[in-house]
């Protein structure tokens, strides 16, 4: 059985990682701030969630939306 060889394409590829990478890491840690933040003020459980959840799901849109076009 015959190997295929990748590497030409590892430049593409660690392009590909990198993007996919800012596109999870960036929202998440966002996420998590406003939750933080949030919660420091004291603000329910339940509201903080949702808020943190919206934050994160605009986030995941505007950096797909930069990465990607």
């Amino acid at each position: 059985m015959e190997k295929i060889d990748f590497s030409p394409l590892k430049g593409q590829m660690n392009h590909m990682v990198i993007q996919i990478a800012l596109i999870i890491v960036i929202p998440l840690v966002a996420g998590l701030i406003v939750k933080w933040i949030l919660r420091k003020f004291k603000i329910p459980n339940g509201i903080a969630n949702i808020i943190s959840v919206l934050v994160l799901l605009v986030l995941f849109y505007r950096t797909f939306q930069i990465v990607v076009g």
